[in-house]
């Protein structure tokens, strides 16, 4: 203690960081496009009126329904963010602070853009008409499976591949059992309900695709509504541009402010195509 500068606390080059990550689990679950190079907003064609085929007698005249189109109007947002510092901070300090703030404004990006699309499926999600009072059993969950996959079909003519959960869901998830054996941690033939692990965000739940995803309003991670969301991807597509940089130099007081920004537009092709459940 009386000779502390013979003794220098060292630092390392690695960073502690528990405060975010780049997963986007809601814009996994769905489809992608690439946004178009012009505009901040597009239009996709989409089919309104099928034609009609019928039984028809002889010499009768066959079923007639014109055919007809409209135009789905999809709005691109911004996503950006910045940060202003000292040229000292950047000049004299380890280029490891630098990089980390670039993955820290990549991360914050991720987020953004992933609670976007979570926040549109979940508000243009058909309710489960079926209502539960906590955390879905293992049987009330097969039955919220079976009526999502029904209710997704019948309104987009196509399947339901996926289901996003939140934490508290996943946590539930794993907590599910037959006579204590545990049905989606294993994976035996006789116990072959799906795969959800601890370690993985990944699994299989009555054969969806399960995404775990912590990018929700701090008071959605609960087993409120929408906290499950059963999922066509074909019916939603996430369209987005590279992400950019830019960089501005002030003389006046010797700041230099990094701005990241990227530009996503989420695009509800059918309506109906995700399924959530209801908290009575």
């Amino acid at each position: 203690t009386d000779n502390a500068g013979l003794v220098p606390t060292l630092q390392l080059t690695e960073v502690i960081n528990g405060l975010a990550n780049n997963t986007r689990s809601a814009i996994d679950a769905i489809s992608r496009g690439v946004l178009p190079d012009a505009g901040m907003s597009f239009e996709i064609p989409k089919i309104t009126t099928m034609p009609t085929v019928a039984e028809t007698a002889e010499a009768g005249t066959p079923s007639e329904t014109d055919q007809a189109s409209s135009f789905l109007s999809v709005t691109v947002k911004k996503y950006a963010g910045q940060q202003t510092f000292s040229v000292e901070l950047l000049d004299r300090t380890s280029p490891l602070f630098f990089n980390e703030l670039l993955n820290n404004m990549s991360a914050a990006y991720a987020k953004a853009t992933d609670l976007a699309v979570y926040t549109a499926l979940a508000s243009g999600a058909t309710a489960d008409a079926t209502t539960l009072t906590t955390y879905p059993t293992a049987a009330e969950l097969l039955g919220f499976v079976s009526r999502g996959a029904a209710s997704v079909y019948s309104n987009t003519q196509g399947f339901a591949t996926n289901i996003l959960a939140n934490t508290s869901q996943w946590a539930n998830l794993m907590t599910l059992n037959d006579s204590g054996r545990p049905i989606y941690m294993a994976a035996q033939p006789s116990n072959a309900g799906g795969a959800v692990r601890p370690d993985s965000i990944r699994g299989n739940v009555a054969g969806l695709d399960l995404y775990v995803t912590a990018n929700v309003p701090s008071a959605n991670d609960t087993d409120k509504d929408d906290s499950m969301l059963i999922i066509n991807p074909s019916a939603y597509t996430w369209y987005e541009s590279p992400t950019y940089r830019l960089r501005a130099e002030s003389t006046a007081n010797g700041s230099v402010t990094i701005g990241y920004y990227g530009f996503g537009a989420i695009a509800t092709k059918v309506g109906a195509g995700a399924f959530k459940n209801n908290k009575a």
